[in-house]
């Protein structure tokens, strides 16, 4: 592995790892009134040491706050320090679910370029090995209804693609599918579910069905279907509607 493949990184990637935001820990509050919990994970390999310190509700299972501690590879610091901004409002149930692939995303400076070089796999699994040691010792909370915490993000602001009324309509839907597949899959699969697109009709309506848990989540006609229209209008076309197979959901 090379040391200092600065020119591999990503400008994103290599910024929090000159600048990481959540360095530190939290200390034990056993005994505290308040209803959090203070776990930590800790891993190493090959010289590569990460602590993840998590704060947990007691009363839902939500991650309220998360810092590390990082030893070795500059890479590892700014896995860690990305992974405890994707575990903030999560549960730690979807931490456990946390994907390297979901990390090295964040940190991209263009969506099909990634952050981490291919041989730094190894740190950001690192990182995950931490974070699931820690959840686990939160197995006892009761877990807060995933339908008021759906896992797709939907704070996306993009204004759509210039060229998308020039596309032929499989070009389209073969669009629409990376997008799902590259952009929203990694999270459902937090939840542990899945999505797949059926068909888009009129070049308008993506008609998309659930799988896994999503199948009986309510959120799934709700808020997570209303972040997964926002997502394909940002990185699309604002005049694409979302519409799920109601014949596969069992509520």
């Amino acid at each position: 592995m090379k040391p200092y493949p600065w020119n591999d990184f990503s400008n994103l990637l290599t910024e929090r790892i000159l600048s990481p935001r959540n360095l530190g820990h939290f200390e034990d509050n056993a005994g505290a009134l308040q209803e959090m919990r203070v776990v930590n994970g800790k891993a190493e390999l090959e010289g590569n040491t990460v602590l993840m310190s998590l704060v947990v509700d007691e009363t839902d299972g939500i991650i309220a706050d998360a810092k590390f501690y990082a030893i070795g590879q500059a890479a590892l610091i700014g896995a860690a320090d990305s992974a405890c901004e994707v575990l903030l409002r999560k549960t730690y149930d979807q931490a456990r679910r946390l994907s390297a692939d979901i990390i090295d995303k964040k940190l991209r400076d263009f969506t099909n370029i990634p952050a981490f070089p291919k041989e730094f796999d190894g740190l950001i699994n690192l990182v995950l090995s931490a974070i699931e040691e820690a959840a686990e010792k939160c197995l006892d909370i009761p877990l807060k209804d995933p339908s008021d915490s759906p896992p797709v993000p939907s704070n996306e602001m993009g204004e759509g693609d210039p060229s998308w009324h020039l596309y032929s309509p499989d070009e389209k839907l073969d669009l629409i599918k990376e997008v799902i597949r590259d952009e929203i899959q990694p999270y459902i699969e937090l939840d542990a579910g899945g999505i797949e697109v059926l068909s888009l009709n009129d070049e308008r309506e993506v008609v998309i069905a659930y799988q896994g848990a999503c199948t009986t989540c309510p959120s799934s006609t709700g808020a997570t279907l209303d972040a997964i229209q926002k997502i394909l209008r940002s990185k699309l076309s604002a005049a694409l509607t979302v519409k799920p197979d109601l014949s596969l959901l069992h509520f």
